[in-house]
């Protein structure tokens, strides 16, 4: 559908869920990737592909990360911004250690990251996409950290796609439904969470069902593409139908 050859491509936080399918995608489409992700033991490189343990929300560990990057390749075309962790709790019952992390690891790993991206994707003429979430436009309760980290990359897109627009560098958003991840099936194993049970969650979709993640990898793919070369600071709903109820 889409053609990556030659093109250099950083999915950061792209180990499992929707960021491994858009992982993969890219590599289907031709594109040499890179994933930053916490979650790697170990730093790993095979054709096409490089690994790299990554603490997104350590400016330390993400700037030696892309130190190395840019030793590597010299060059980069497009970055995702894909990490994301919930904390499910009562405001009341939401600690401030909680609330920093997922700030840490929702907006400030996209700040730090575009920050240090920039340089390369202005002298490219790339793009960025930041994965955010469809309750960055609706209320969600025991989900006030989420949503509010969420709303904020929304904004965030938007000002950075002003900012950079003089420099060719577009910057949008895609904001994701529920996605059928083995993550999300454990989040409702055997109890019933702050949105009922996964049925329940299924059925506050109006298309009936999870989406998946290659179909918000295709998005992903489409605002990074040349197919979108007028969209800049958009946020792409791809939820189902769960906002417009």
């Amino acid at each position: 559908m889409f053609n990556y050859d030659g093109k250099k491509v950083l999915v950061a936080g792209g180990a499992s869920g929707i960021g491994a399918a858009v992982v993969k995608s890219f590599r289907d489409a031709g594109a040499e990737v890179a994933v930053f992700d916490i979650a790697f033991k170990e730093a790993r490189e095979e054709e096409g592909l490089l690994e790299v343990p990554v603490d997104l929300a350590d400016s330390k560990q993400l700037s030696a990360a892309y130190g190395m990057l840019k030793e590597r390749w010299g060059s980069l075309d497009v970055l995702i911004n894909n990490a994301g962790i919930e904390c499910v709790a009562a405001l009341e019952d939401t600690t401030e250690e909680a609330w920093d992390r997922v700030m840490g690891v929702n907006l400030k790993s996209v700040f730090l990251s575009c920050k240090e991206a920039l340089p390369l994707l202005k002298e490219s003429g790339g793009n960025i996409v930041n994965t955010a979430s469809q309750l960055a436009f609706v209320g969600a309760s025991s989900f006030t950290a989420y949503t509010a980290s969420k709303a904020a990359v929304v904004n965030f897109t938007r000002s950075l796609a002003l900012e950079t627009a003089k420099d060719g560098v577009r910057v949008n958003c895609v904001c994701p439904g529920a996605i059928d991840t083995p993550l999300l099936r454990r989040q409702f194993e055997g109890r019933r969470g702050p949105q009922g049970t996964i049925d329940d969650l299924i059925g506050m979709h109006p298309v009936g069902r999870l989406g998946k993640p290659e179909e918000i990898a295709n998005c992903i793919l489409f605002l990074a593409s040349p197919a979108a070369s007028f969209v800049t600071g958009s946020a792409m709903l791809a939820d189902g139908g769960y906002t417009i109820q």
